[in-house]
């Protein structure tokens, strides 16, 4: 790599008379130095070391990437699910309803948990005449189950009742104030939570 540097020694000899009259100093050894080459010697020496110092280095500070990374726990595969497939948890199958109603009926009142009549339809009403009407059913294999009594006027909803069913069998009636309109058309029904129609009664108005 470098150029090659050679060190001159010269070496020179008393002749022997002059070795006799310088007694005691022995062989003299002369050393002439070339200054240039030496220093180009050492320059490209401190060049080689400084190299070797700093690659050797370099490798030293390269961080270890294998144990720098983190071991990230594995992932599990992800699973797809088919809308089409999903069934709703509140679906429930459709009752039967001659084997859950016992008995359903229109009723002007209820006397210990039993209607005391049935109504007449149509109602007859006057204008200016309110009216308390009661819709009573009896239900048979829907213990701990829920129901909802609902009252409809011409296709709008007018009340909603909830009940929860801790026996079998089971009486339970709701109640409606009704006045005399031009459009009377009402329905009451029992559903299931799921909608589902278990009974219902459809009745209008007629004035006196």
């Amino acid at each position: 790599m470098s150029e090659k540097k050679n060190i001159v020694i010269k070496v020179k000899y008393l002749s022997p008379g002059k070795a006799q009259a310088k007694t005691g100093s022995g062989a003299g050894v002369i050393t002439e130095w070339n200054f240039k080459r030496i220093g180009l010697a050492l320059g490209g020496a401190l060049l080689v070391f400084i190299s070797l110092f700093y690659f050797t280095g370099s490798e030293d500070q390269q961080p270890n990437s294998t144990s720098a990374q983190l071991a990230l726990p594995e992932q599990p595969p992800e699973i797809k699910t088919q809308p089409d497939k999903i069934v709703s948890a509140s679906v429930q199958p459709k009752l039967d309803n001659s084997k859950v109603v016992a008995r359903s009926r229109l009723t002007s009142d209820i006397k210990k948990n039993e209607p005391i009549d049935t109504l007449k339809l149509p109602l007859k009403i006057s204008k200016n005449e309110t009216l308390w009407i009661y819709y009573f059913v009896e239900l048979k294999g829907m213990e701990g189950k829920a129901i909802y009594h609902e009252w409809w006027l011409n296709g709008n909803l007018v009340s909603r009742k909830k009940v929860n069913i801790t026996d079998d069998p089971w009486r339970t009636a709701s109640k409606q104030l009704i006045t005399y309109t031009t459009n009377n058309d009402w329905i009451v029904k029992v559903v299931d939570e799921s909608r589902n129609t278990i009974t219902e009664k459809s009745f209008n108005l007629k004035l006196k």
